[in-house]
């Protein structure tokens, strides 16, 4: 049997002859690079959402030299905090027409080179990097900086020609310092610190901070970014025989992690253990009781990303040593009032 031929796309001379326009007006109305009446635009407009018409926006790219596109590269979308990144980028540039793109890693430096080879590829007009390893990914950011507009969040790979916008973590958990100092009796609940393995710059600038506030001698667990390992650290100290704490976590999700465990064999929070997440992403707020936690104020970082990639030449200048670093905010919920 013969195959029925696929109906054809309408194409622009299709527009311009449902609108009773010429072919110029209806390139000039959808491209927007040329003043055209409203009235005009408008039939234009109507005319192709009738016909079902795309704009092609790989011929568009061409004649712009731009494709008003985005690439952001995550280490993974396990974390929620990665996805509220995503989410609160896309946000802020879908406010000015342009398109964001996520890749997720899954913490494969191979895979992260790769991503970024294929937004380039892809002729993206700048890159946003959440980088895997705070020195192996530099061959990925050095190869987009090289390219495109290019900046860190979060997470840094230093001394790269990219730029970095994160939260303040050494701040931050400073301010959880003064919420011990304050709120908690050490003698009774001390502190121990639940973080990840110190191969990312938050991660690292977490446990340097946390150090700073409770001194080198404080007891450290050190895992991954994930629930998993809270609920794994939650059992160990369990097991260790730790009957009350206050647990210091390098990110909500892992806060998660623990409250759960510690739930589930039966201890109080905040009574006998007390959690205290950092990140403050929407995830903690379902938490029974709701978590404390160090908010990162992501509306801010996410417009000054975009304000960094719309900058023209000022986005190609050498970025800040240190980086743009945000004020983080301590919001003190149930599970360490």
């Amino acid at each position: 049997m013969r195959s029925r031929p696929r109906p054809r796309s309408p194409r622009m001379a299709d527009v311009a002859r449902e609108a009773g326009v010429s072919v110029a007006t209806v390139s000039r109305a959808l491209s927007g690079t040329r003043a055209v009446d409203p009235a005009l635009t408008e039939r234009v407009l109507a005319a192709a959402e009738r016909l079902g018409y795309q704009v092609n926006l790989v011929g568009r790219a061409l004649r712009q030299t731009r494709t008003a596109t985005v690439g952001l590269v995550v280490p993974d979308l396990d974390n929620p905090f990665f996805s509220a990144l995503a989410q609160h980028l896309a946000r802020v540039f879908t406010e000015t027409d342009v398109d964001l793109f996520v890749f997720a890693a899954d913490g494969s430096l191979a895979t992260e080179l790769r991503g970024v080879r294929s937004f380039l590829g892809r002729q993206v007009d700048a890159l946003v990097m959440i980088p895997v390893h705070e020195v192996d990914s530099a061959e990925a950011v050095e190869l987009a900086a090289r390219a495109v507009p290019t900046v860190q969040l979060d997470r840094c790979v230093p001394s790269t020609a990219a730029h970095f916008v994160a939260v303040d973590n050494l701040r931050g958990m400073e301010l959880v310092g003064r919420h011990a100092a304050e709120r908690v009796d050490l003698a009774r609940q001390p502190v121990v610190y639940v973080g990840a393995e110190p191969d990312s710059s938050s991660a690292h600038e977490r446990l340097d901070g946390f150090r700073r506030a409770f001194g080198p001698d404080a007891p450290v667990l050190l895992g991954s970014f994930s629930t998993a390992w809270g609920n794994e650290a939650a059992r160990r100290l369990l097991a260790d025989g730790w009957e009350r704490a206050t647990v210091v976590t390098a990110a909500d999700v892992i806060a998660l992690g623990v409250l759960s465990q510690l739930l589930h064999a039966g201890r109080a929070v905040p009574d006998d253990f007390r959690v205290i997440g950092f990140d403050g992403i929407g995830a903690g707020t379902l938490a029974h009781p709701p978590l404390t936690t160090v908010r990162q104020p992501v509306e801010e970082m996410t417009l000054a990303i975009r304000d960094l990639i719309e900058g023209g030449e000022r986005s190609e200048r050498d970025p800040a040593p240190d980086g743009h670093r945000f004020a983080p905010v301590f919001i003190e919920g149930e599970t360490s009032p």
